[in-house]
């Protein structure tokens, strides 16, 4: 083919793309100009799957035929997975009441292509996890939020309710990138008012003492989606589950891809919620870490230091861009905001990747000391 026609078919590709799917660019994330050491930028855990949950993987994954395709549905990581949250809160759940998904963004996503309409308005808070706007506009809706600040509270998200009348509701709590989480009175109160889904992503919630879990059987429209890929350790699994009222959860298998959990993900998976206990002792250990690192980085007064409920600890402030700097000229990476206020977050390290960054701020310090 010449190398005319072949520009001619690759413009006809283009002319043919949804408009969404033309406004809308892939995910990347930053590009790295210094060989990274400690890499603290994802709010990944520190901590590798213990030794022992590994060698029962490997006698679980010899007895499986890797030939034959997964349950359909992932029948027992479900069962698996209701029992784990029985005990957790002390209460009964059933399987009709859960649904796992290729992380808990493919969750997000079957959320919106469930409910939202070409033109319909999903509200949520900003700034916070960028992948609701991205499934919003993808799937032609109209994505709308308001500031997590002095202002966002129950008369205001009502205004907002009435005005842009949206058919789903998401918030993050803790929220991602800030660590804030949103009163859990604000919260039921909002799922009270509002006829639609409100949907509290808890990705971060094991790092909390806030949570929603207990209340969702009093609420048939909130539901709540968390993820293994941060306080269990498992992100390289890709592994997320929603926990919410029969009804909804029933309408979302409608658009659930058969298969959509590999074999790999369900054992181990299955064999985490078994043996959690080591997961529980790690949350202790980065919690302390968050607070050792929070007062250490807090007596800088040059910048705003958000109290964080996660993994991780979000600052504000022009001086970011220079600790940065620092950072990454001593091989850690971190994750950078770019707007009119400059921000920086850092993960929750190892006690190692920990003292690297408070060696960077000791230098960043001598040099900005006031």
């Amino acid at each position: 083919m010449s190398s005319n026609n072949l520009n001619k078919k690759e413009q006809n590709l283009k002319e043919l793309l949804r408009p969404e799917v033309k406004e809308i660019s892939p995910y990347y994330g930053e590009e790295d100009n210094f060989e990274v050491e400690i890499n603290l930028a994802g709010n990944e855990s520190p901590f590798d799957l213990p030794q022992e949950i590994k060698k029962k993987f490997k006698a679980e994954f010899d007895k499986h035929d890797i030939n034959r395709y997964p349950e359909i549905y992932s029948e027992r990581l479900h069962q698996t997975l209701a029992d784990y949250l029985s005990r957790e809160l002390n209460q009964e759940v059933n399987t009709k009441e859960v649904i796992v998904g290729n992380g808990s963004d493919e969750i997000l996503d079957m959320l919106i292509r469930t409910f939202v309409e070409s033109g319909d308005v999903v509200l949520s808070q900003a700034p916070t996890f960028s992948m609701y706007k991205y499934f919003t506009k993808l799937n032609s809706g109209q994505y709308q939020e308001i500031f997590l600040d002095e202002e966002f509270d129950f008369k205001n998200l009502k205004e907002k309710i009435d005005k842009l009348k949206p058919k789903l509701i998401f918030l993050c709590s803790p929220n991602n990138p800030t660590g804030e989480t949103i009163e859990k009175d604000l919260v039921l109160k909002l799922a009270d008012y509002f006829a639609g889904p409100v949907i509290v992503d808890e990705a971060y919630a094991d790092f909390s003492e806030i949570d929603l879990m207990p209340d969702v059987k009093n609420y048939p429209n909130l539901a709540v989606t968390r993820t293994f890929s941060k306080a269990f350790g498992l992100a390289g699994i890709r592994f997320g589950y929603l926990y919410g009222n029969e009804v909804l959860v029933e309408e979302l298998k409608k658009v659930l891809k058969p298969y959509n959990l590999n074999s790999l993900t369900d054992m181990l998976a299955c064999l985490i919620l078994n043996n959690n206990d080591i997961i529980k002792e790690r949350i202790e250990f980065i919690k302390k870490e968050r607070q050792k690192l929070y007062q250490n980085l807090n007596q800088y007064q040059n910048w705003q230091l958000y109290p964080s409920m996660a993994n991780f600890l979000y600052i504000e402030g022009e001086k970011t861009l220079e600790f940065k700097k620092i950072l990454n000229q001593r091989g850690i990476k971190i994750r950078s905001y770019s707007k009119k206020n400059p921000a920086i977050r850092i993960t929750v390290g190892s006690q190692e990747e920990n003292k690297a960054v408070l060696e960077a701020f000791a230098e960043f310090k001598e040099k900005n000391w006031e």
